[in-house]
């Protein structure tokens, strides 16, 4: 390396050092013990410490005890190959002992033994969020209507406690008297993208009935997806007399069925213009190739024609053949689509654990695999739904973690299958170590040609088959979340 280089690597370093000594967030980088090597201007007024007191100490030690371990669990990496990154919400106490809520970045360097972590102080926005926690009744569930979120503003009305609640769908509050047309009504304004507002009489943990106006709408991420849904609820208790009590419940189920027979409607035709938009879009896809060989074929035959070099008859013959062969699989490729546009099989009476049993001796006979599937049966009965269709779907979404666990070399692989019922709802949840999925490309999984294989093991359609299969024909819904060292796919399905 010449002098000038190494001159302007200098330059280069001092360039960076100020860029990073003058960020708004502060920087640091930490050990395994979490003793600070390097802190920015930004990090001393965050934790009141001057630079030569941080240097001195663990990051660690600043840090309330709850928070402790679960930080020191972040800074061990598995796999040491790729680039680590962690997030995590923490509250350390500052010089004069003022609680400071820190929103922490943490990047692994090229000597994995030190990290670089990025610090936010969210202090005034928890400070602002535990106020509309203490006072703004409010709820939060996933696709499938599960509470993932309350207010301490809503345990304090409904005087539950949150291990009580959360996980179970928000309809189980749903006082006696309450026709279920009306969650239904919710769910059919939900799937059209559309708010819902209305009345709800729900029932407290000891019994009591109490009424709450209601707004719900869907939760998008960054990408546009629905993530889930969002409530706001206020009190009206007490404005309901027991006079007007039945007849605003008769009112709302008059009103629930009106709505339902124009959503369901829209729905349809929404369904519809959905299913003919995709299905175009994929036979357009697979119909290319074929065509272009086509296409070559006849073009060929055109030019040695044009220039006067008669082909042979075998040529000709043959060339024909390819033809025909290529618009064969096109026949192929239509009767295929017929096929998945319409139910594979008709309604049969069936059991969880006759579905589950199938999909198990299809996998019990690859002895080779180091994957222990094992399950986990709630809830066995009678329904009637499209078994092969729900058998199928299993077998898609076990296909995928088998490969996923295979890709990242996982010693002791685990699939689990879950079953369970819940207010009138069958669900089951397929979980696996194999590593989850990259948050970047999470919500993009169940997309037409999105694949993480190479592209001569896939082209992309079997997640988004698969949801098709479970909206369209089975009338449910899937989800995909990361959990642990793995990644949980959740389907619902409703029986009635």
């Amino acid at each position: 390396m010449s002098i000038e280089d190494i001159e302007k690597l200098k330059r280069n370093n001092q360039e960076l050092q100020e860029i990073i000594n003058n960020s708004w967030d502060g920087i640091g980088i930490i050990d395994k013990s979490t003793k600070f090597i390097y802190v920015n201007n930004a990090f001393m007024p965050i934790l009141g410490f001057s630079r030569d007191e941080l240097i001195k100490k663990n990051f660690a030690s600043l840090m309330e005890d709850k928070y402790v371990r679960p930080f020191l669990k972040l800074l061990i990496i598995k796999n040491k190959e790729k680039k680590y990154q962690a997030e995590t919400d923490i509250v350390c106490i500052r010089k004069d002992e003022k609680k400071v809520y820190l929103k922490i970045t943490i990047s692994s360097m090229l000597n994995k033994n030190l990290f670089v972590i990025n610090t936010k102080d969210i202090t005034q926005q928890v400070s602002d969020d535990e106020i509309l926690d203490d006072y703004v009744i409010s709820m939060h569930t996933d696709l499938h209507g599960h509470i993932t979120k309350v207010s301490s503003a809503f345990l304090k009305l409904s005087e539950y406690k949150k291990k009580d609640i959360l996980g179970r769908p928000y309809s189980s509050m749903a006082h006696k008297d309450t026709d279920p047309i009306i969650y239904k009504n919710i769910n059919k304004s939900l799937q059209n993208l559309q708010e819902w507002s209305g009345k709800l009489k729900n029932i407290k943990k000891d019994g009591k009935p109490f009424w709450i106006n209601m707004k719900i709408k869907p939760m998008y991420n960054k990408y546009g997806d629905v993530t889930g849904y969002t409530s706001l609820m206020f009190d009206i208790t007490n404005e309901i007399n027991l006079n007007d009590e039945a007849s605003m419940l008769q009112d709302q189920v008059s009103t629930a069925k009106d709505e339902i027979e124009q959503k369901d409607t829209l729905l349809i035709q929404q369904s519809k213009l959905s299913v003919m938009t995709e299905t175009l879009q994929r036979l357009s896809h697979e119909w290319r190739q074929p065509l272009n060989l086509i296409s070559i074929q006849a073009q060929k035959l055109e030019l040695d024609f044009s220039i006067d070099e008669i082909p042979s008859n075998d040529n000709v013959i043959s060339t024909l053949e390819k033809i025909k062969d290529e618009a064969n699989s096109l026949s192929t490729i239509i009767e295929d689509f017929q096929r998945f546009l319409q139910p594979r099989t008709k309604k049969e009476l069936t059991k969880p654990s006759l579905i589950i049993e199938n999909v198990f001796n299809i996998f019990s006979k690859d002895e080779s695999s180091n994957i222990n599937l094992t399950k986990n049966i709630e809830n066995d009965f009678e329904f009637e739904s499209y078994s092969e269709e729900i058998v199928t779907i299993l077998i898609n979404i076990i296909n995928n973690s088998r490969e996923a666990i295979t890709k990242n070399s996982i010693e002791d692989g685990i699939i689990n299958i879950k079953e369970y019922i819940l207010e009138d709802t069958l669900y089951f949840e397929i979980y696996d170590n194999g590593g989850g999925i990259d948050k970047d490309i999470i919500h993009k999984i169940f997309e037409p040609y999105f694949s993480t294989k190479d592209q001569k093991h896939g082209v992309g359609l079997g997640l988004y088959t698969t949801k098709l299969m479970i909206n369209m024909h089975l009338n449910g819904v899937i989800s995909v979340t990361n959990q642990d060292d793995g990644v949980t796919f959740k389907i619902s399905l409703p029986l009635n």
